[in-house]
């Protein structure tokens, strides 16, 4: 009985939330700003609420009332009146997310006078939209606003709202209705807008859409802005993610999935033979950085983990031999030593910064002064 109760009691809570929308989607339509922030704030239960939250008409008015709080700031502002501007861009981001919201929730099922369902013949139920149009026609017209509320943000370092204004644009921008709708950018501009999204996620260390979003703009034919080291540090940060939780075929699957993409990173080799390093040790992972070096030989780190890992073959050699005289040692170790030299004098070269490469050679050339080798 009390579990039946408490079941009842809840419907009419659900129930209220989509009342409450109802009532405030008549104060979406004002002109006056201050209606339009009301109808903000009180509609923000219902966003979340199981049931309001799965009815369009609740993004649709939350986002009719967003756009419409824009437009009216737009006006003040052109008519040089004061303006809150971080008012305005967050009225226009939001109405972005709520309409988004709303598009894929429009559909409502015809019924016939009856009261019975239509179906199409193909045996699915008939549908139509009622605030699609609408919803289609402010984002699509605002699309332009919403890229330049991007490069503010991103003059300004608010890299959160820089990130979801590009999202929004990009999203939009290459929908099928904007494409109908011709204001569909070129791959260039579209290019440029998901880099500055990736940048503005990078910056809020949300590696893994930075990722992506660097990938998708250098398909587009992005070249500018250092994006292969900033796509390849996002990919290296995920991974380093997954290697403290020692998610080694996680890790290795990504990187993988990242070559096939690009095979001529050195960096991504390179992280693919420290990865293989920390599971299987250096004998497995030498041969990545070998093809890191091979792919670019300017890469000074590649050259420094080839001299690196030949040095530690030849100290395991070493200390898996506590007894053996030095003239035993050096026709095992002097061969991988002679190797590892010249990656190490090119790692110094290219990166005279570095004081690793240097201190990995200098005691090279003491374990031949001490095993007598010339």
């Amino acid at each position: 009985m009390l579990l039946g109760a408490c079941a009842f009691m809840m419907v009419p809570s659900a129930s209220a939330q989509m009342s409450l929308v109802k009532d405030l989607a008549k104060s979406a339509a004002s002109s006056k700003i201050e209606d339009l922030q009301n109808v903000l704030t009180n509609i923000t239960p219902a966003l979340t609420n199981a049931e309001s939250a799965g009815n369009v008409l609740t993004w649709y008015t939350a986002g009719k009332a967003a756009f419409s709080l824009y437009d009216e700031l737009y006006k003040q502002k052109l008519m040089q009146q004061p303006v809150d501007n971080s008012l305005m861009t967050k009225a226009l981001t939001d109405g972005f997310t709520y309409y988004q919201k709303a598009l894929p929730l429009d559909t409502i099922v015809e019924t016939n006078k009856d009261g019975s369902i239509k179906y199409n013949k193909d045996g699915s139920k008939k549908v139509k939209t009622k605030y699609s149009k609408e919803i289609i026609s402010a984002l699509t017209g605002h699309v332009g606003d919403i890229a330049n509320v991007g490069n503010e943000c991103l003059q300004t370092e608010d890299w959160p709202g820089a990130a979801a204004a590009f999202g929004s644009y990009a999203d939009i921008a290459t929908s099928p209705f904007a494409i109908a709708n011709g204001v569909a950018p070129d791959d260039a501009t579209m290019g440029q807008v998901r880099f500055f999204q990736a940048y503005s996620q990078y910056q809020t260390q949300d590696f893994a859409n930075a990722y992506t979003n660097f990938t998708k703009a250098r398909k587009l034919g992005y070249t500018e802005n250092n994006i292969v080291d900033f796509q390849t540090s996002s990919l290296a940060n995920m991974v380093q993610t997954m290697l403290d939780k020692k998610e080694y075929n996680k890790a290795h699957e990504f990187i993988d999935k990242a070559l096939l993409d690009d095979p001529t990173n050195a960096t991504l080799h390179d992280i693919k033979g420290f990865t293989t390093e920390l599971e299987l040790g250096v004998d497995a992972a030498l041969p990545f950085y070998r093809k890191a070096v091979e792919v670019d030989p300017t890469y000074a780190n590649g050259q420094f983990d080839v001299g690196r890992c030949l040095y530690l073959q030849a100290q395991n050699i070493i200390d898996n031999n506590p007894n053996a005289t030095n003239k035993d040692l050096v026709p095992k170790v002097k061969p991988l030593y002679d190797e590892a030299l010249p990656y190490l004098k090119k790692a110094m070269e290219l990166d005279p910064e570095n004081t690793k490469p240097k201190t990995v050679y200098d005691d090279i050339l003491y374990k031949f002064e001490v095993m007598g080798v010339k």
